[in-house]
């Protein structure tokens, strides 16, 4: 015959074992919806560039002028194609972008600012707006102010 007490803190071992359950999925599932925000978060604006540098690499000028915001049947008042020519042209400035490298990606308000390095040159940073996926130069290398940049910790953390 079961006593009185058998069954005594049996559903409080239950509960716990629940809520350790809804605890651990709770927080895997946050877990991951981080690490795919952080991934993913940037992602159009950083396939934007990569196309803009495939137009140049092809020799694709004019699209890549209209990746940039510009068209040129209708130019862009303060980029003409001419000067665009003089900095990703054949012999421009930043002609030896095959060798750019992205070190850092920024999001700043409605566009993201890559820190582009070509070797020869000074850093400098490529605005790419989130609505309409068009490039400019920023006119900062990061975004400015203070920003959380949790790709940069982890490799200082790692070396």
């Amino acid at each position: 015959m079961a006593g009185y007490l058998d069954s005594y803190g049996a559903s409080d071992q239950k509960r716990e074992k629940v809520t350790k359950r809804v605890v651990l999925i709770v927080g895997g599932a946050a877990m991951v919806a981080l690490v795919l925000f952080l991934v993913l978060h940037n992602l159009a604006e950083k396939r934007t560039v990569s196309r803009f540098f495939a137009q140049l690499k092809s020799g694709d000028f004019p699209t890549a002028y209209r990746t940039w915001g510009c068209t040129p049947e209708a130019p862009c008042r303060d980029y003409k194609f001419e000067k665009f020519m003089e900095d990703w042209g054949p012999k421009g400035v930043y002609a030896n972008f095959q060798a750019a490298k992205i070190p850092v990606v920024d999001s700043c308000g409605d566009g993201v600012v890559m820190t582009i390095e070509i070797p020869k040159n000074e850093p400098f940073g490529i605005w790419v707006d989130r609505k309409s996926k068009t490039l400019g130069f920023a006119p900062w290398p990061r975004c400015p102010g203070k920003h959380w940049h949790f790709w940069e910790f982890i490799q200082r953390q790692i070396g």
